[in-house]
């Protein structure tokens, strides 16, 4: 099974420790070592990501940080592994645990491609805002579709939905204890539905193309370089 683990904390939160990095990048390559590590890869600052709704047809971009949101995503790992309880384990085991939340997602499908290894790397994240609904499924058809002539010119390299089934959990350490919390999360106003791994010439053309990207429509596209991609 295949889970996205989403790296948050406060907006404002102090910088991590230089330790913690050390650390989380230890744990990358054992878990890398052990081939559970699919992709993972560090953000660069919320500052320098934007925010994409298309609505009648017109593209609002807000630039970060985003007012709205008040935690910020860090970094993301992808891992195979037996199970959802396994999955936490991981989770917990993270440095970035006891200084922020991890939060643990199902993958529906994930879809991989070639990565020319050219241009810089983007990670799109498809918020979804209350309400949202897809029981056709032609919202992701439609997303597939769209996604499908990216990956033959080299730009899309991965993107996958996100499943409600198992459900999502929190993951805090706080003083050596782990507190998990299992989804749907109140006080989430925009849910995490799926993402995307593209690459690009630069951020123009990274929101250039979130602002044509279907989900723009149906609910914000957050849009953030990612600095550089943990070995596996």
């Amino acid at each position: 099974m295949e889970f996205l683990l989403w790296f948050t904390e406060r907006e404002g939160a102090p910088p991590a420790e230089a330790s913690g990095f050390a650390e989380m990048g230890k744990l990358a390559r054992e878990l890398a070592s052990q081939g559970k590590l699919l992709r993972g890869a560090p953000l660069g600052p919320v500052s320098d990501g934007a925010l994409i709704r298309v609505r009648g047809g017109k593209a609002v971009v807000s630039d970060g940080p985003f007012a709205e949101s008040k935690e910020v995503v860090g970094g993301f790992w992808i891992v195979d592994v037996a199970s959802r309880e396994e999955a936490i384990a991981i989770a917990r085991r993270s440095p970035h645990a006891r200084y922020g939340t991890v939060e643990v997602h199902p993958v529906a499908q994930r879809l991989t491609y070639t990565d020319t290894g050219e241009g810089t790397p983007f990670l799109f994240v498809f918020r979804m805002e209350p309400g949202l609904t897809d029981p056709d499924g032609a919202k992701l058809r439609e997303m597939i579709d769209f996604g499908e002539p990216l990956a033959r010119q080299g730009t899309l390299v991965e993107t996958a939905p996100l499943a409600p089934d198992p459900p999502p959990a929190r993951i805090e350490v706080r003083g050596g204890k782990a507190l998990v919390t299992d989804g749907p999360f109140a006080e989430a106003k925009e849910a995490v539905g799926g993402y995307g791994v593209l690459r690009v010439a630069s951020r123009a053309a990274a929101v250039e193309l979130a602002k044509r990207y279907p989900h723009a429509r149906w609910g914000p596209v957050e849009v953030r370089e990612i600095l550089f991609f943990d070995p596996v």
